[in-house]
């Protein structure tokens, strides 16, 4: 996971598993960045996560639900990640471009469905 920091936005880029330890250290991170906000906006890119159990995801939920933007600019990595945030991930098609642009629609559709409730 890697911060960054500026002017008007507070991002964080999550990468790899967010599973037990990950988890509770997205959480940590997270409550330290909220004491040091102010009217910075918070975004989350989730395009480096390769799974989340059951704690991970919530922890994201909450965070969206907090005010934070989850943003993506590629699909996650892991079809399983994107099925534990309750997103259906289509079976894949013969060709593999076919295949590729139909999930990045389905995740673009579904990432803004979650951002903008």
């Amino acid at each position: 996971m890697f911060q960054h920091d500026s002017a008007t936005i507070f991002r964080f880029v999550v990468q790899g598993e967010r599973t037990g330890d990950g988890v509770e250290q997205l959480e940590h991170a997270w409550t330290t960045a909220r004491s040091i906000l102010g009217t910075k906006a918070l975004v989350v890119d989730i395009s480096g996560i390769t799974n989340a159990d059951a704690a991970g995801v919530e922890l994201l939920s909450r965070m969206r639900e907090a005010g934070a933007r989850l943003k993506a600019s590629l699909p996650p990595k892991s079809a399983g990640f994107i099925r534990s945030m309750g997103i259906p991930v289509a079976a894949p098609v013969r060709s593999s471009i076919t295949w590729a642009l139909r999930v990045l629609r389905l995740f673009r559709l579904s990432v803004n469905r979650l951002v903008n409730p």
